[in-house]
């Protein structure tokens, strides 16, 4: 059996790459307050959770009253995801900044690929009858 820290340490790694995975995945309250600090105007379809959560975020209001755009976006049913009628994905604008989406997911798949490394070294290591830990007192 693989000793407890290397279990955790595999664990708390394959955790944090899950969440990554799904964290790139999905829209964000953030992502509503970046499309009304564009142009002063919300003119991309984000869900209702996000539009209700980004009232809450601190913006700056260069462009106007975020308020009333994220109201003026809600009374526009296009611009108003939900489940049966969902956003559709929209291309990324952003052209050589950031690290790319690319990286989003190879982070998280290697991430994954070191936990299973951890799990299945110390599972080989025990069964070749290698020293996988403290030798047990006599």
């Amino acid at each position: 059996m693989v000793p407890l820290p290397r279990r955790l340490a595999a664990l708390l790694i394959a955790l944090f790459a899950t969440v990554s995975i799904c964290g790139t995945a999905l829209g964000s309250p953030r992502d509503v307050i970046n499309d009304f600090s564009d142009n002063g105007v919300i003119d991309l379809c984000h869900s209702k959770a996000d539009y209700d959560a980004a009232r809450t975020l601190p913006v700056d209001a260069a462009y106007g009253d975020p308020q009333g755009a994220i109201d003026t976006a809600l009374a526009n049913p296009t611009l108003v995801g939900t489940a049966a009628k969902p956003c559709p994905e929209v291309a990324s604008t952003d052209e050589g900044s950031g690290i790319g989406g690319i990286a989003l997911i190879a982070i998280p798949v290697g991430l994954s690929v070191v936990a299973l490394a951890l799990i299945v070294g110390g599972r080989r290591r025990r069964a070749a009858g290698g020293d996988d830990g403290p030798e047990p007192p006599a």
